[in-house]
């Protein structure tokens, strides 16, 4: 019975790891589209500040179109990166261009997007 009582201490400093599993939480809510709003609201400005926003062009199935996409990007002049996601569909590749410091220069960069005929969404992460 000894052992029980080290379970209670351990216990008592999981509220110092909670942040962590709360933003574990919140990534994953992101990754499946789902943030409540008022979170979602709360973190805006500091993320804008922080140079968190980037825009989505898609996420593919096909390793060779993401890489044809990603290539007509950077053709325009774009920074771009991927990202592999698990979706209830299976493994996509995110194709993403920034960081960008500001909502402006993301909505600059969408409109450019736009002007290859390619999709563009404004993400905050």
């Amino acid at each position: 019975k000894p052992e029980p009582k080290p379970e209670p201490k351990v216990a008592a400093k999981t509220p110092a790891t909670a942040p962590a599993g709360d933003e574990g939480a919140r990534a994953k809510a992101l990754l499946d589209g789902k943030v409540p709003a008022a979170a979602a609201a709360a973190k805006a400005a500091p993320a804008e500040a922080e140079g968190r926003l980037v825009v989505q062009v898609g996420a593919f199935a096909d390793a060779d179109k993401a890489r044809e996409v990603r290539q007509k990007l950077e053709k325009a002049g774009l920074k771009t990166y991927t990202q592999v996601a698990d979706t209830k569909d299976g493994k996509r590749i995110r194709v993403r261009v920034g960081p960008f410091a500001s909502k402006a220069d993301a909505d600059k960069a969408a409109s450019k997007i736009k002007s290859l005929d390619l999709p563009a969404a404004v993400l905050t992460l």
